[in-house]
């Protein structure tokens, strides 16, 4: 069986892109999909869950507000 940490980052990282602040509903959308591709590994819903600190939803929001920070900083970065 895989690593559900592990997987949870590396899937998180290769899926969560920048979009607009407290996008709930993309990080319902990518949270959905997330469980499918851990199903699709073998791992169960809970165990990503588990890894998430216990809310998916709320753990891949964290990961857009953050990619959208980052996007932020590139962008003004270019102005400088």
């Amino acid at each position: 069986m895989a690593n559900p940490w592990k997987f949870l980052d590396h899937w998180a990282d290769k899926n969560v892109h920048a979009t607009a602040y407290d996008d709930e509903a993309t990080a319902k959308g990518l949270a959905a999909q997330c469980l499918e591709a851990a199903t699709e590994v073998g791992l169960s819903a809970a165990a990503v869950v588990k890894a998430a600190g216990g809310n998916l939803v709320s753990f891949l929001l964290d990961r857009l507000n953050s990619a959208a920070d980052r996007e932020v900083d590139r962008l003004s970065s270019k102005h400088d």
